[in-house]
């Protein structure tokens, strides 16, 4: 563990500068969505997020070797074992390059799917987009992210120092939202605003692999031993289930995109895609929760007993639901009224639609949770089918839905999918495997199931209320609905659990989160 600060110190301060840095990220990037929508277009939007998702899929070449690798440094990182880091930072830079041009030759095999994959692709001449141009642009950057050192900055994550990446990303990110804005307006040309877009990205891989090598030059030595034979044939084995778990996740979002444009056309992608940045953004905020607290979690898991480790999944358990839950809610009370403000009616899918991607998130929460213990207990190969189910019943799912019931049948899919398989698997395997039954996994299926009727009802009071209380300037009317959905979960929820020590664990944090911030706006005036 780091020296000098404990694991919750540690926590807190990568949750203070995970949070700013995505808050500040997601203002630029609603701003670059805004521009981008008012100079291009919907069908632009479309065939920037289909070819996003599609090369998210090329990601899996990976074979989740991050999570496995990370799992690995977490005891050396610990006990101070430098040359162990030395030697897994060498394999995990060859296996990138690896990764890197197996994306490429990957990648160039998909071109000639691409009129298959766009149901409009005879329409792309029209606007003057050149689509196999535009695909490689997407194809390098995913490589490039391989190529160039992306690896380096695990080891600042996986040693509890992953405030200094989120400085870095998020110093990136204000320059290239500039870039993307000033292209747009000056240019309105997509083929430029990829190229730019490229360029900054690339350049933030780049950035933190020099940056965690200044910070670790001992652990980047070229004459560091190589791992054994048997310790590689180990490695992959956990790479080889974590590739399912990563490949559930991926296909459970990514093919989403790929179904709506095979069977709705690119303008309904375009229209999804405004809920599909929202998703991403909530997701990708809370998501600094989990990443903020996974290397102390590793820490804690490589070190403490069964009972504290129990306590520590209970907690964070209760926060998922509370602030996922919050999510949930937010996003069914003011998604439309947010797009209607935003950019117009004419860019709204109506409900249910808003109320089933935010389950959407409340269930991806719950994963993630479940996800998290799972890695770093290290328990990769537990009933590895169980993604696959999960794959089958989601494309099958969706697939069948979205002939039904259009673009709320994709959501569907997903969310049958999750209730079929992650949640009737994956709390069974950890509480046998990771907790060794210390509690009995009905006491889980309990706890959440009241959780769920609990925030059930404080949705149903939140939709009553927003259309039954209405103000006549939108965004007031949209930051009043909002300020009501986070006073009644958080009164909810506080009201009926304050005794728990779930809820002064998340009560107490706050107040020292809440105290950091407020001595460090007072350093900086």
């Amino acid at each position: 563990m780091a020296k000098g600060k404990s694991r919750t110190q540690n926590t807190i301060i990568n949750i203070i500068t995970g949070t700013g840095g995505k808050l500040l990220d997601t203002v630029l990037k609603f701003v670059v969505r805004t521009v981008f929508i008012h100079t291009l277009g919907k069908a632009y939007l479309g065939i920037n997020g289909l070819f996003a998702d599609i090369l998210t899929m090329l990601s899996l070449t990976e074979l989740g070797l991050d999570t496995a690798m990370n799992f690995q440094l977490y005891k050396p990182l610990a006990e101070g074992d430098n040359r162990r880091v030395c030697t897994l930072m060498k394999f995990y830079k060859q296996a990138y390059r690896v990764i890197g041009g197996a994306i490429i030759v990957i990648g160039l095999c998909i071109i000639p799917l691409l009129p298959y994959l766009i149901k409009d692709y005879a329409s792309l001449e029209a606007l003057k987009i050149n689509a196999v141009l535009i695909f490689i642009l997407y194809l390098l950057e995913t490589a490039g992210t391989y190529l160039f050192g992306a690896y380096r900055s695990s080891l600042l994550k996986a040693n509890q120092k992953k405030y200094i990446v989120d400085i870095v990303e998020c110093a990136v990110s204000i320059v290239s939202c500039i870039v993307q804005i000033v292209v747009l307006v000056v240019t309105k040309d997509f083929l430029v605003f990829t190229v730019a877009w490229l360029v900054m990205d690339l350049s933030k891989t780049l950035l933190n692999a020099y940056v965690a090598k200044r910070f670790y030059p001992q652990f980047f030595d070229k004459d560091a031993e190589s791992l054994k034979k048997s310790e590689i044939r180990e490695l992959f084995k956990d790479c080889g289930a974590l590739f399912v778990y990563k490949m559930n996740s991926v296909v459970l979002k990514a093919t989403d995109n790929l179904v709506i444009s095979a069977f709705l056309g690119l303008t309904w992608v375009g229209l999804y895609s405004n809920y599909l940045m929202m998703y991403n953004t909530i997701r990708s905020f809370l998501n600094q929760l989990y990443n903020a607290a996974k290397a102390s979690m590793g820490n804690l898991f490589a070190t403490e007993t069964t009972e504290k480790k129990y306590q520590f999944f209970q907690i964070m358990n209760y926060v998922t639901v509370v602030f996922y839950g919050l999510a949930c809610i937010g996003v069914a009370v003011c998604a439309n009224e947010l797009i209607e403000n935003w950019i117009g009616t004419e860019y709204m899918i109506p409900q249910p639609f808003p109320l089933l991607v935010g389950v959407e998130i409340l269930f991806h929460g719950l994963k993630q949770n479940l996800g998290q213990i799972r890695h770093v207990s290290g328990i990769f190969r537990k009933m590895w089918f169980r993604p696959v189910l999960g794959m089958i019943i989601n494309l099958v799912s969706s697939v069948i839905l979205v002939k039904v019931c259009g673009i709320c049948g994709v959501i569907l899919g997903t969310i049958i999918s999750d209730l079929l398989t992650n949640f009737l698997v994956d709390p069974v395997i950890i509480h046998k495997y990771s907790f060794e039954d210390y509690k009995p996994v009905s006491e889980y299926y309990k706890k959440n199931g009241l959780y769920l009727l609990i925030l059930a009802g404080v949705m149903a009071f939140n939709l009553w209320f927003a259309s039954a209380v209405t103000i006549s300037h939108g965004w007031i009317s949209l930051a009043f609905h909002a300020a009501v959905v986070v006073i009644s979960v958080f009164a909810v929820f506080t009201v009926l659990f304050r005794k728990t020590r779930e809820c002064q664990y998340l009560l107490q944090t706050m107040k020292k989160v809440a105290a950091k911030v407020r001595r460090r706006l007072v350093r900086a005036r």
